[in-house]
């Protein structure tokens, strides 16, 4: 460091050679920056570029003096890549996977209480790269129905109740709105309710709810081609809440969460709806269709209604709704809106807990007034301007008689960058905040 070749300054590393002067033959030096600057996302990007520069050196153990949870969390996130489709791997894919690390501690005692943090970090951390693989997923190799058999394997793995709503019984239910976006595809819509509940009585209910377009066109409405392959990530809010009832039914924790997903491909064809449609919610309410590609509030406003028969204390969902978003917020923070200030309270607690981060949007009464319809109780686009908001506006009409918080990750579920533990691709975000959120409750 006196010659200068390592300041120490923060997403710095740095080898050192031994030379057999203890028993590692190398030491990786990571920097933190000023101490007085330090943070635990500054600690959980240290450990991601310690994990990176470990992968890159090809080695597959490691020792590490900083016995902190979010240490396994990060290091875990910042190594796993997604290759499965990859039958020929190029030299970066072939290096070695970290597959042990070391917490080196004082004493026994230290050692207990390290072990448990360890363990909820690697429940964490698994949680998240689940999301992200699903996310992932090119839609050929994962359709409503394929997202829905994942999660009755995670219910299993994880100790969670799991009923699924193929298409005949979401006619019987009356599920209209997400049948009306699933028309247009030869692929079936499917309904997945994942369940943890603790032992004992009285509890109080939090569901939690993901929008679940595995694959959206933007339907007769067609998005332009230039990205379009990306919309395989439009069921990212599907997957950060089974990657995090998977955590959930882990981590065991006192309060009954509900997990609900509304799954479906969006795609143009002779049978899908069109602009002008009118249909009816499972709420009741009547919404007229004005742009097909405003798809994925159709299908939440379906899953907002059921969500009311379990009398939940809080309802979150979490949804790649808008391009606005981004114009917004960027890829940084997720934009969100809600009807209940304790329960965006809380989840403005977990952001900051998990550094998830999220922005508050206004959803005053007045926004109210652009999606209201000349011929139905509610059309599904604004009338200009604000279109996060009016995202938010719209599915309001459906989440009724609970608190609410809507959490628009547009932004946040994929392309996100300069985190050394979020790699190119989807990023599981909202695992890490929906898990802290459950756990403070």
């Amino acid at each position: 460091m006196n010659l200068g070749d390592f300041t120490g300054k923060h997403k710095t590393t740095s080898w050192l050679y031994t030379n057999g002067a203890i028993a590692a033959p190398r030491v990786l030096l990571v920097g933190l920056g000023e101490y007085h600057d330090l943070t635990a996302e500054k600690v959980r990007e240290a450990a991601g570029n310690a994990a990176r520069a470990i992968r890159d050196m090809g080695l597959s153990t490691a020792a590490i003096p900083i016995p902190i949870e979010a240490t396994p969390e990060m290091i875990q996130a910042a190594t796993e890549q997604f290759n499965e489709h990859k039958t020929n791997t190029d030299d970066d894919d072939k290096k070695k996977k970290l597959e042990s690390l070391t917490f080196l501690v004082e004493n026994e005692q230290i050692k207990a209480t390290i072990e448990g943090a360890v363990a909820r970090g690697k429940t964490i951390a698994n949680g998240t790269l689940l999301a992200r693989d699903l996310s992932n997923q090119p839609a050929n190799y994962l359709t409503p129905t394929q997202l829905a058999e994942k999660a009755q394997t995670v219910a299993e793995t994880a100790g969670l109740d799991c009923e699924i709503f193929d298409k005949a019984t979401l006619e019987e239910k009356g599920f209209r709105t997400l049948l009306a976006v699933a028309q247009g595809s030869v692929e079936e819509p499917r309904f997945i309710i994942l369940e943890y509940t603790p032992d004992g009585e009285g509890q109080d209910t939090v569901v939690l709810v993901g929008k679940g377009i595995t694959f959206d066109t933007g339907g007769i409405s067609l998005k332009g081609g230039g990205g379009m392959h990306e919309m395989k990530h439009d069921m990212s809010g599907a997957a950060a809440v089974i990657g995090a009832m998977q955590a959930i039914g882990q981590l065991k924790p006192n309060v009954r969460v509900i997990g609900v997903i509304a799954a479906s491909e969006n795609m143009p064809s002779g049978t899908a709806v069109k602009p002008g449609d009118v249909v009816t919610s499972y709420g009741g309410k009547t919404i007229e269709i004005l742009n097909t590609d405003a798809e994925g509030r159709l299908v939440l406003a379906d899953a907002l209604g059921w969500a009311a028969q379990y009398n939940p204390k809080g309802v979150v969902d979490l949804a790649t709704l808008t391009g606005a978003v981004i114009t917004c917020l960027g890829h940084i923070a997720a934009g969100a809106m809600g009807t209940d200030e304790e329960l965006m309270s809380k989840v403005k607690s977990a952001a900051v807990k998990t550094h998830e981060r999220v922005w508050e949007l206004p959803l005053w009464d007045d926004y109210d007034e652009g999606v209201k319809s000349k011929i139905a109780d509610v059309q599904n686009i604004g009338d200009g301007g604000a279109g996060t908001i009016a995202g938010g506006a719209f599915l309001k009409k459906f989440a009724e008689g609970y608190p609410w918080v809507h959490l628009d990750i547009a932004g946040t579920a994929w392309g996100m960058k300069g985190s050394s533990y979020i790699p190119e691709g989807a990023s599981g975000y909202g695992v890490r905040l929906l898990v802290q959120l459950v756990e403070d409750w």
